[in-house]
């Protein structure tokens, strides 16, 4: 009877008026068909009610004692244990529970409708809606059942499956709301919360079976919403209860003590590091802000307790790292972008090794530090009064309204007024933060000392006082706003080190400004898009060994060295990148205000595929963005972006594209003298892959039923033109080949990236079966319909596999008219067959873009015979570039004479020698050479000998055709080196001993005639004169070389310096 009273009481008046209503109707019932009338199962509940509170007296014994009918007792018995059984979910048989007596099954059915329909309503939590009232959890009432003495097992294990019955029912509300938005979502988020601390709470009940179904249910809570590890009070909660010391009421039970105390410290131990592995940046900033509340409510210091577990914990790139598997914290620009909300001061590029605590006590006295500034400055400003407007002055500054800068304007009222001690901070703040900008834009280095501690100082004002009125709400806005923009505009890794640092903390103190943090961070990373900075500078092309040596290795003009280092910006937007996906493993299940703020950057990102640099260094920030890309695509299964499964198909395919556009250029490699850094940038492709290799089966059996004939909305569109992939024929097949394909490029490219991070180090894990030829073939016809860059590229990667290089032949040729603008198509149509054939693909020759050239050196070789078609391509590309850019190539261009029927090639260097004197030089110079062989050599065919006698010749109309100025040039560069070189024949007969004195002599007599004598091979490097001490004689058993320093200017810009 104790039972049923203690049930009566905690049931809500809602609850009772349910009850009382059902004891009426189950009264009416008995009146109109008699004792004998059986309940259906709807009123099953209120009929166990009218029982337990109407005949109070029969709960002891067993059978009714005032029961006239056995035979209909044990049927009406049957019938609710049956009941029971239905409403445990079926847990038990109801063979299982017939030891227990009708009184008590009809009890425990009462028991167990009165929790579901407690947990069903506002998904148990009491007294919610009473603001005067906090709200506590249905747990508390379901425990206490189990609290009560001399339970029967089976009685206890009823009352058990009860309180799971009950967690399922909290879980279906929740998930009934899991796509809900706006006051619904916040009442799920804090109906979660009460739930797991009164579960946190009740893992110090002294009955052993409470505390581990506790356990058990805080588990499955974690598993099923990951964000609770987040949760602020639950984190609170648990530290306050491994710091807590028992009271002295408790003491006198110290085993009790000791397992409670173990139990925290598992479960806070096991929190932490689950947390650390989802969101280590968040976690931080949340442990952090724990440190300063101690700090600022001037408590003793952590336990040794809460000490010895933090000081276990580690996070780092290094093997003693907490965690495993394919976690958040195992992606090298989260885990660098971690080190920065960590306040440590650390290289971006070098690996490292963090104990949480002491970074965490270090950090959170900085940021106590700040906060004390700000209130003694706030003490020592209002003992003085205060000022007057007229001393609040600010110099012009830019200021961030994105995207375009402009001049901040401070509105004052004519009359003087007393200024508010944060309206004074925040216009200098402001003032201060724009300076940072504006030094940044001229291009000189922000002092990141001063930088860095303007921000924090900024920030520790933002959370000294949150205004509500409407002027502090704008200028906190303003203040905010530049916090925000200033690292981006900066976009240096110091700068987004800092700004890392200053949004966590602020995300972490006051979570209601992350949605206006984030919006702020994502209106600043389009605007590092569209003026194409760091990762997006797609018209930068100043990298890697082909774009050192353009136009010698790859087409197009060279570009002058930028002027300020590419890797720096892309390690900032890396950085940057994993805080975004540190936040988005934060908000993805509770926020979806913030998950469409990311889909607006992965939306704006994505837009075209040219949109991004092809930097070899940033090929790990690359590959993370994507990865962020597809996280948030999978979003579409489940939470609140279901509804938007359409558009998160669409964004997939964008990702997808753009993934496979990174593969349409050569590949290359970056040394930046790091080993952390490549091996970062193997590990970031690895992640991507991993993501791919597990992305979750049913998503993937959604995906496949979205083909065209299941009627996808992609698919349903005339002649299946998709907007991504164009003309498709059946969506399901194509989109699993692509996959495939990305799948082993990125493979591919981890490989690359890891054997040139560790060239001698053999790997740890299971090397991957090596991809079949047919294979290689189908990936090839799959890549040529996304990209026929892609194909190409991909032959590029295995040079060795003759089918693979054949079956792009053929792709080329086939859609020939569709790749004019791809240079390096050509080998694959121009070849010694196809001249000797005198294909009509030949034709195409007069149409196609460009080649490097080197490239068009290689159809000068004889299997090409002089083909005209061939030999006017040639002609044209080497026509296109400065006679200077090929002068590097001098040597195969003299050798092509041989070869040269048409003399087409010798017209050519004729053209370039009369645009160029120091091209026409350098022929000469090549031309003598080749003309001076020596005597050991002899021709029998006397082909060599007409070759030689063509190069004089040659070299003879090249003289001739010099105008007068030209030749004056040209015979006082040529008389004063053949002076340099003609020592060596004077130094022949002389002694060893002799010789450099010899030197001495003959440069004594040289002189340098006029100011345009240049260096023949640094044709920028003019000689002033020469150094006569500096020769020194070369070993050499038939000649005699020698070394000599020549004092020269060197011509940059047309500005002479020595």
């Amino acid at each position: 009877m104790v039972l049923c009273c203690s049930l009566w009481v905690s049931s809500t008046d809602t609850e009772k008026s349910r009850y009382t209503k059902a004891c009426f109707h189950h009264s009416k019932q008995r009146r109109q068909h008699g004792n004998n009338c059986t309940p259906s199962s709807q009123w099953a509940v209120y009929v166990g009610f009218s029982v337990v509170f109407c005949y109070p007296s029969h709960l002891p014994g067993d059978p009714t004692p005032c029961s006239r009918r056995g035979s209909g007792n044990e049927k009406a018995a049957a019938n609710q244990r049956a009941a029971l059984s239905a409403a445990l979910g079926g847990r038990f048989e109801v063979s299982a529970i017939s030891t227990i007596s009708g009184v008590k099954t009809t009890y425990l059915l009462a028991v167990a409708f009165l929790e579901i329909i407690r947990f069903s309503s506002n998904g148990g939590i009491l007294n919610a809606g009473h603001g005067s009232t906090a709200s506590r959890s249905a747990f508390n009432c379901v425990f206490e059942y189990l609290k009560s003495p001399n339970l029967m097992p089976s009685v206890s294990q009823c009352l058990t499956a009860i309180i799971y019955r009950a967690f399922e029912t909290v879980l279906d509300w929740l998930d009934d709301r899991r796509s809900e938005t706006g006051k619904v979502a916040e009442t799920r988020e804090s109906t979660l919360s009460v739930h797991a601390c009164c579960l946190i709470k009740n893992l110090s009940q002294r009955d052993e079976h409470v505390r581990n179904i506790s356990v058990n249910l805080l588990n499955q809570l974690k598993d099923r919403y990951p964000q609770i590890i987040l949760n602020s009070s639950c984190l609170d909660l648990l530290l306050f209860s491994v710091k807590n010391e028992p009271s002295s009421t408790l003491v006198s039970d110290p085993a009790w003590v000791a397992t409670v105390r173990s139990l925290y410290q598992k479960t806070l131990r096991e929190w932490i590091v689950v947390s650390l592995s989802h969101a280590p940046c968040t976690t931080q900033g949340l442990l952090q802000e724990k440190l300063c509340k101690w700090n600022t409510w001037q408590k003793t210091h952590p336990t040794k307790d809460v000490v010895s577990l933090l000081s276990e914990i580690k996070i780092g790139t290094g093997k003693d790292n907490c965690c495993t598997g394919t976690k958040t914290a195992n992606i090298p620009a989260v885990m660098a972008s971690a080190a920065a909300a960590s306040g440590e001061n650390l290289t971006v590029t070098e690996a490292f090794n963090l104990e949480v605590l002491s970074t965490g006590i270090v950090s959170a006295t900085v940021k106590s530090n700040y906060a004390g500034e700000i209130a003694g400055m706030r003490r020592i400003y209002e003992g003085i009064g205060g000022l007057d407007s007229n001393f609040l002055t600010m110099g012009n500054g830019r200021n961030l309204d994105p995207p375009t800068p402009g001049s901040i304007a401070i509105v004052q009222d004519s009359q003087t007024k007393s200024v508010s001690f944060r309206e004074l901070l925040l216009v200098r703040f402001v003032h201060l933060l724009q300076k940072f900008v504006n030094i940044a834009e001229t291009g000189a280095e922000v002092d990141k000392s001063s930088f860095r501690e303007t921000c924090s100082q900024a920030s520790a004002l933002l959370l000294s006082d949150m205004g509500s009125d409407s002027k502090s709400v704008e200028s906190i806005t303003k203040l905010l706003r530049l916090l925000c923009w200033c690292p981006a505009y900066i976009l240096t890794p110091n700068a987004m080190e800092t700004g890392i640092f200053i949004w966590t903390w602020l995300v972490s103190a006051a979570p209601h400004l992350g949605p206006l943090i984030l919006s702020e961070l994502v209106d600043a990373w389009l605007w590092t898009v569209e003026t194409k900075r760091g990762l997006f500078a797609s018209e930068s092309r100043y990298a890697g060994p082909a774009a050192k040596l353009r136009p010698h290795l790859s087409p197009g003009d060279p570009e002058l060295p930028p002027e300020k280092d590419p890797v720096e910006q892309i390690l900032a937007h890396r950085l940057w990148i994993g805080f975004f996906v540190d936040r988005f493993e934060v908000v993805r299940h509770n926020s979806t205000e913030q998950l469409l703020l990311l889909g607006r950057l992965l939306q704006g990102t994505t837009k075209l595929s040219c949109n991004f640099c092809h930097h070899p260094a940033a090929s790990g920030t690359f590959f993370t963005l994507m990865l962020l890309g597809l996280k948030f695509c999978s979003c579409k299964s489940w939470g609140s972006l279901q509804n938007f499964a359409p558009g998160l198909q669409l964004l997939e395919d964008r990702i997808y594209r753009v993934a496979l556009d990174w593969f349409s250029h050569q590949p290359e490699w970056y040394d930046m003298g790091n080993n952390n850094f490549a091996l970062s940038e193997a590990h970031s492709v690895s992640a991507f892959v991993n993501h791919l290799l597990n992305e979750p089966v049913d998503a993937q059996l959604d995906r496949k039923g979205q083909g065209p004939e299941n009627g996808s909305s992609f698919n349903n569109v005339k002649d299946h033109c998709h907007p991504i992939w164009g003309q498709i024929e059946n969506y399901t097949v194509g989109r699993e080949k692509r996959k495939q394909l990305l799948l082993m490029l990125c493979q591919h490219e981890t490989d690359r990236l890891d054997v040139w991070a560790q060239p001698i180090v053999a790997k740890e894990s299971v090397s991957r079966p090596k991809v079949s030829t047919d294979k290689l073939v189908e990936y090839a016809k799959t890549a040529f319909s996304v990209d026929p860059r892609i194909a190409l590229s991909l032959a590029s990667r295995f040079p060795t596999n003759n089918a693979l290089k054949s079956e792009v032949a053929l792709l080329v040729q086939l859609h020939i008219l569709e790749i004019r603008n791809i240079p390096e198509a050509l080998p694959y149509f121009v070849t010694p067959k196809a001249v000797d054939e005198n294909s009509s693909l030949l034709q195409q020759l007069p149409h196609w873009a460009s080649c490097s050239i080197t490239m068009a050196l290689e159809f000068l070789s004889p299997p090409y015979k002089g083909h005209p078609r061939v030999m006017a391509y040639v002609l044209r590309v080497l026509e296109s570039y400065p006679p200077d850019r090929v002068t590097f190539f001098m040597p195969q261009l003299v050798q092509a004479l041989r070869y040269d029927e048409e003399r087409l090639v010798e017209g050519y260097l004729l053209r370039a020698a009369h645009r160029s004197d120091v091209f026409a030089h350098i022929l000469i110079w090549h031309l003598q050479g080749e003309t001076c062989t020596p005597e050991s050599v002899k021709d029998a065919s006397g082909k060599n000998n007409t070759f030689q006698a063509l190069l004089l010749a040659f070299r003879q109309h090249i003289i001739d055709s010099f105008s007068p100025k030209a030749l004056d040039v040209f015979q006082r560069e040529f008389d004063f080196f053949d002076k340099v070189t003609s020592i060596s024949g004077v130094l022949y007969p002389l002694p060893k001993e002799e010789r450099r004195a010899g030197i001495r002599r003959e440069l004594e007599k040289i002189q340098v005639q006029g100011n345009d004598l240049y260096l023949p091979t640094a044709p920028t490097k003019l000689v002033r004169g020469i150094q006569v001490d500096s020769g020194i004689p070369l070993q050499s058993a038939a000649k005699v070389p020698i070394m000599i320093t020549h004092l020269t200017w060197w011509i940059e810009m047309g500005v002479k310096m020595i």
